[in-house]
């Protein structure tokens, strides 16, 4: 990292690092052991130490900045992309990132990875001010401009449909495709790795939550891309690490009618790798417990992440081309 990038990660975290834990003001044994904002940053910056590179890829509309980490060499000829906290309250993805690339750190092999463990600090922000004020009851999905990052993919990219407009709290598609700067910071990754010349971005994971699922393309469109069996083969290695408990759709195909345009896994494929959005876990909602149902950032997170993380840390290493060799 040259110097200006070292004093520009610095001011961009610094506000940041001084942030009492959420154990400070937050039961866990309520919502789970997880970290805030603050924690998630200063883990994020300890991984330099073990040879990441950690930059600025861009500033939410708060001014958050949408943090860029890369292990490996970056000539490498094969890599892989990771995107986590895509979504407000979704943060048991962004602990399964965390945990990948500790692993990664610690073996990194001859791949590359390029990763953006919260891609939306705005919202995961938001949901941990609620949190720490004990406003559990609202439910927050959206960047800070109320746009749900996974519609402002180009591909396939819509306005917003009629159910979002009913109800706001979903979030819309943009004014545009990439109206957001959480989203064009992933798009200046791919591209600066693609006009490098170096590494082919193989594979494509985003993680995400709720619902035990391995979605595939398309999200936009009824229709199968090509690759579907190839894909499909890949996210039934994955399950297979799982003990089956996940299982396998295609976006559009998971709730017939109802398209989700502009999303991550369809633009990615459009853009030559392999991807896959994984639902972690099915959340923390459950009948036998009233509590939860009344908490939204329960509905998403599992009150015990530790055992999820560990078991999805060691099934996707191997999809991220960590593990056993894999033919494309």
């Amino acid at each position: 990292m040259s110097a200006d990038d070292l004093a520009a990660l610095a001011d961009a975290i610094a506000p940041f690092l001084d942030d009492p834990p959420l154990r400070d003001d937050v039961d866990l044994a309520l919502i789970g052991r997880y970290r805030g904002f603050g924690e998630i940053v200063t883990a994020i910056a300890a991984l330099r130490d073990r040879g990441a590179r950690v930059t600025v890829a861009g500033r939410s509309h708060e001014g958050a900045p949408v943090l860029r980490v890369e292990i490996g060499d970056p000539r490498a000829s094969s890599g892989s992309l990771m995107i986590a906290g895509t979504h407000a309250m979704e943060w048991i993805g962004v602990e399964v990132a965390l945990a990948i690339l500790d692993a990664i750190a610690s073996e990194p092999g001859d791949r590359r990875i390029v990763a953006f463990p919260v891609l939306n600090p705005d919202g995961y922000r938001r949901a941990e001010r609620d949190l720490r004020s004990g406003k559990k009851m609202r439910y927050c999905r959206a960047n800070a401009r109320g746009v749900d990052l996974n519609r402002n993919w180009p591909t396939h990219w819509a306005p917003t449909g009629i159910l979002p407009r009913m109800i706001p709290l979903l979030g819309s598609a943009g004014s545009h495709p990439a109206s957001e700067p959480e989203i064009r910071a992933v798009l200046g990754a791919i591209l600066e790795v693609k006009e490098a010349g170096h590494t082919r971005l193989e594979r494509a994971l985003s993680l995400h939550s709720f619902g035990a699922m391995l979605l595939l393309p398309y999200g936009g469109r009824w229709a199968l891309p090509p690759e579907h069996p190839r894909l499909h083969a890949m996210a039934r290695e994955v399950r297979r690490a799982l003990r089956k408990r996940y299982r396998i759709r295609s976006v559009a195909r998971w709730v017939p009618g109802f398209f989700a345009n502009g999303m991550e896994v369809d633009h990615l494929l459009h853009e030559g790798m392999s991807p896959l959005l994984v639902e972690c876990s099915r959340g923390g909602l459950s009948l036998f417990d009233p509590s939860s149902w009344v908490v939204p950032f329960r509905w998403y997170n599992p009150p015990r992440p530790a055992r999820h993380v560990s078991e999805l840390q060691h099934a996707l290493l191997p999809f991220l081309g960590y593990g056993p060799a894999r033919e494309e």
